[in-house]
Order: structure tokens, then C-alpha cells, then sequence
């Protein structure tokens, strides 16, 4: 057997190690989800325990007296003797004989309460606690039961008496406070094992994506950026959606990993000579039309002729974030020939030198998803291809539906987002399988809204950071190329 074979042998037969840290992440992050609901439940145990224990508790009084056996001429019996007097009295008691005596003294039928007896330790001492229901009855059978003890133990001590050293007398305390205080604790407890089992339900269920590692384990794709989460309040006078470059108010973090992205894309594109480019994600709600639109604002500013075209016919967005408020036929009308390309095509202004051409989706439409797969779609990808340099392509979630699939063909590549604990790994595998299939070439994958991110500085190999473009030496310092940005974000040479 080769060394290579021993090794992958050695490989197969090393058990998977568990990966507490994850655990314990994944524990920490169900209790900030939960911790809400974990603290109500816990609240509402306690309460509906104290409300029970409340409602069904019956005062339980206590009488008890430290007493030293000493024979009937007053002398001391050894502590063997006590502890023996103690062990012996649960059977005296279950006998019978005791009780019939005690109960015929007292002149009742029954015993009125439950009796305990415990001998000390290396002391001829023996403390007897009698429990009942009312205080009187309690005391009055303490001493019923210490009087006549020794009588019918009598044949298994000989003669003995129990001297009273300690009494507590009647009782007044019916041990409410204890019942509950020991309310609440069971409360809690039952609570806690409840809100535990919900946590690992949720645990177990909600396996949504919360790191770029978890990808790298189960996903061969290349990690091309991790937007940071960011949250920004939309203006009702402000057009287009919070996130969308062309807003103002837009934060510097969000923006700078924007543009990070845009850079790396734009190498890849160059030195694969790649033309179109396809967006979509796993389900809806990752983000994937906002980071399309981005996409292409930055890549116009660079001063690539940039053709966005939203080929999502089920749910069009790129208008929503770009905050037009004109209806458009769109793609679909271009597709039915019921309208041109000429005519459906925008132009949208970047900044002071460049423009963004689009292609808006038009009105929703499930019925004509199959349009894209025909030989209109084709030739519409050639046509926008003839206009601009980059073409990118909004496309459906590609693990719900086919359509992003359909349109692989006609696609140099593609870009996958992924939002930060959205969505399942499983789905994620579907999604890419079902466009690997395909053919497609995967650029890889962008890790959007990602809550990890908000304090790192964003560093792709080239080395970008606030304003400054340059690349690392092979010492890995940072070297000026001589490119500047200017106030629109576009680099300008110095």
C-alpha cells in the first residue's frame, strides 16, 4: 500500500470531531433570539406553580423535641443504644402497637399526624418531629408518642424512658414560607426545562448560514466579499431604496465593501474576457436585485459602458431600487416583440460623466418565465451584449424556480448571493447544483447582510481602503499605483 493510501486510510478512519465553538455559538445565538420568549416561559411557570401550590396547599405544623434515653434509674444509655432505639421505631410504629396505644390515649381512631424519629451522631441523643394539620394535635401526639414509646419498646431496650432536653412547644409556623419559596424554584426549574427544549428545537431547525466558514466546509465557491449588515432608515421624499448607492445616506462602510467588490469583479472580467454576468441567490429576500444594482452603478462609474437588465418576470425589483416611479413594458414586451429594445432601454446618470443604461423587468408576470429559455432571450443577450461591456442579469432565486437555470446558457458566468442567517444550507446546495448543471462559469458568492463585518476593514489582495487603490507587494505592503478616487467614487489617475 502506498504512503498517499495510508494517509487518505487514516483520513477516512479519524472520527469527525464535534466543533464546540459552533455548538456554543449556535447556543448563544438561539438565546439572543429567544431570550424573550425563554424569560416569559420561565415567568409563566413560576407564576402557575405559586398560583397551584397557593391554591392546594394545607398548613403543615411541626412539633419536635431533642430528647436523651437514660434507664429508669436515671443513668445513660451508650449511643449504640440510642441510634438502635431510632433505626428500630418505624417498624415499632408500622406495627401497630404503638399506634393503637397512643391513638387509645389520646381518644381518637387514627394517629393526627406523621412522626419521624433521628438518632445524632456519637450522642445517645434521639430527635422526634411529629407533622400535622393542627398545631395542638401535633404537640399533644409529640408527647403522647415520647410517654409511651419506652413501653412498648420495652422488650427490645428493656427499661428505658426518654428525657425531654429540647421543645419547641406549640407550633405557630405552618411552614408557608418554605411551600413557597420551594414553589418558585420548581416553577423556575419546570421553566428552564421547557425553554431548553425550545431552544434546541430552534437550534436544530433554524441551521440558516451565519458564517463564511460553514460555506467553505459544504460549498466548493469562491468567497468574493461579505457585505456588511446595515441598516438605514428610507425617507419618504428619498427615491431610491436605503441601500442603493445613488442614495446619499448610504454609510461609508457599506459603501467601501460596494466598491471592493466592484473591483474584484472588474479583474475577473478583464482577464477572462467575460461579457455577461448572471445574479441570483437561493430564495427571495437575499438581497440579490440590490446587490445587481450596485453592481452596476459602480462598475458604470469606472467608465465601463454597463447594461443592467432585470430578467426576474415573476418579480421584477430593479425599479423599486432604483427608486423609478414610471411604469416600463420592460423585458417581458421586449421578448413578446411587442415592444423594442431601443425604446424599453433607460438611461440613468451615475454621476457627472457616466451613465447606467436599464432594462426593467415591467409588470410581474408568471406565466411568461418560459420566455426565457426561447430564442428571443438569446438573441436579446447578444443584442445587449453588442451595447455594453458588462451586461448584468437580475435573475429569479435559482433553488425555488428554473429560470436562472434557463438563462445559464446564454450567461459567461455567474454570482451567487448569500444572505447572513437567512437562509438553510441545503437550499443553498440546491441553488448552485441546479446552475452548476448548467455549465455556467461560478465567479462565486457574496455573503450579504453579513452581522460579522461591521468593524473589519475590507482588504481583497489588492489593497483598497477609504479613497486609496493599490495593491500588496510580495512582502506584503501596501504599494501606491497612482490612482486616486474622485467625489462620484470613479478612480482618476495622479
Amino acid at each position: 500500500m502506498s504512503e498517499n493510501n495510508k494517509i487518505e486510510e487514516r483520513k477516512v478512519s479519524v472520527p469527525e470531531k464535534i466543533d464546540l465553538i459552533g455548538v456554543l455559538s449556535d447556543i448563544l445565538y438561539g438565546v439572543k433570539k429567544l431570550w424573550i420568549i425563554m424569560i416569559a416561559i420561565i415567568a409563566a411557570c413560576t407564576l402557575r406553580s405559586y398560583i397551584s401550590t397557593t391554591r392546594s396547599y394545607t398548613p403543615q405544623y411541626e412539633a419536635s423535641a431533642t430528647m436523651a434515653v437514660v434507664t429508669t434509674s436515671g443513668s445513660s444509655l451508650d449511643t449504640q443504644s440510642a441510634q438502635q432505639m431510632a433505626s428500630v421505631f418505624p417498624y415499632v410504629l408500622t406495627s401497630g402497637v404503638l399506634a393503637d396505644v397512643v391513638a387509645d390515649a389520646m381518644g381518637v381512631s387514627s394517629l393526627p399526624g406523621s412522626i419521624r424519629v433521628e438518632a445524632e451522631e456519637n450522642a445517645n441523643l434521639l430527635t422526634m418531629t411529629v407533622t400535622s394539620g393542627d398545631p395542638q394535635k401535633a404537640y399533644d401526639l409529640l408527647h403522647a408518642v415520647i410517654e409511651y414509646y419506652p413501653q412498648v419498646g420495652e422488650f427490645v431496650f428493656g427499661q428505658t424512658k426518654l428525657q425531654i432536653l429540647d421543645e419547641t412547644g406549640v407550633p405557630e409556623n405552618g411552614n408557608e414560607e418554605v411551600v413557597i419559596r420551594g414553589s418558585y424554584r420548581d416553577g423556575a426549574i419546570q421553566g428552564i426545562a421547557v425553554s431548553a427544549v425550545i431552544l434546541a428545537a430552534f437550534i436544530l431547525l433554524h441551521k440558516t448560514v451565519k458564517s463564511t466558514n460553514e460555506i467553505k466546509k459544504r460549498i466548493n465557491l469562491t468567497h468574493l466579499a461579505s457585505i456588511p449588515a446595515i441598516k438605514v432608515k428610507k425617507r419618504k421624499n428619498h427615491a431610491q431604496a436605503p441601500l442603493c448607492v445613488l442614495n446619499q445616506r448610504v454609510p461609508d462602510l457599506y459603501l467601501q465593501s460596494m466598491r471592493n467588490l466592484c473591483m474584484r469583479l472588474i479583474k475577473e472580467v478583464e482577464e477572462q474576457n467575460l461579457k455577461t454576468l448572471l445574479v441570483t441567490s437561493s430564495i427571495p429576500g437575499e438581497g440579490k436585485t440590490t446587490i445587481a444594482v450596485n453592481l452596476a452603478i459602480l462598475m458604470a462609474r469606472q467608465g465601463k459602458k454597463v447594461i443592467l437588465a432585470d430578467c426576474d418576470l415573476r418579480s421584477p425589483a430593479v425599479a423599486k431600487v432604483l427608486g423609478e416611479k414610471h411604469t416600463h413594458a420592460g423585458t417581458c414586451s421586449v421578448l413578446k416583440n411587442n415592444s423594442t429594445l431601443e425604446k424599453e432601454l433607460c438611461t440613468i446618470q451615475v454621476d457627472e460623466e457616466n451613465t447606467l443604461q436599464v432594462l426593467y423587468g415591467g409588470e410581474p408576470s408568471k406565466t411568461d418565465s418560459g420566455l426565457l429559455a426561447s430564442k428571443q432571450m438569446e438573441s436579446l443577450v447578444e443584442k445587449l451584449c453588442e451595447r455594453a461591456d458588462v451586461v448584468i442579469l437580475d435573475t429569479a432565486p435559482a433553488q425555488l424556480l428554473a429560470d436562472a437555470s434557463m438563462m445559464a446558457r446564454y450567461v459567461d458566468s455567474a454570482l451567487y448571493v448569500i444572505r447572513y442567517d437567512y437562509t438553510k444550507m441545503s437550499r443553498i446546495r440546491e441553488g448552485i447544483q441546479s446552475l452548476d448543471i448548467s455549465g455556467i462559469n461560478m465567479l462565486g458568492y457574496i455573503f450579504n447582510s453579513d452581522s460579522s463585518t461591521k468593524r473589519k476593514r475590507y482588504n481583497y489582495g489588492y489593497g483598497y481602503s477609504y479613497g486609496h487603490y493599490g495593491y500588496y507587494s510580495s512582502q506584503g505592503k501596501l504599494r501606491d499605483t497612482g490612482k486616486r478616487e474622485d467625489s462620484s467614487g470613479r478612480i482618476i489617475k495622479t
